[in-house]
């Protein structure tokens, strides 16, 4: 039960930093890039805070879920639009 409760301590911190990382890298486009960029970022954080309540991989399943669903719901109600992506020329 321990673990489970530190398990769940781990989401209760990750879920609001990966919300905020999903509307700071929102720009129109690049989705796989950006999901990339936010997977490597709690990557990077469970290796620096040594995180042994969870296995790596199963930590970045749920938070990759939990970035799909984010931004379809965000999609949903309107908050991000679909467009084409901003080119520099």
């Amino acid at each position: 039960m321990a673990q489970l409760l530190k398990i769940f301590g781990i989401l209760a911190g990750v879920i609001p930093m990966v919300l905020n990382l999903i509307k700071e890298f929102e720009i129109p486009g690049f989705g796989a890039e950006k999901k990339k960029v936010i997977l490597d970022t709690v990557a990077l954080l469970y290796d620096k805070l040594e995180i042994t309540a969870i296995a790596k991989d199963k930590l970045l399943g749920i938070v990759g879920s939990f970035i799909d669903i984010a931004v379809a719901f965000f999609n949903v109600v309107g908050w991000f639009k679909n467009s084409n992506p901003i080119v520099n020329s």
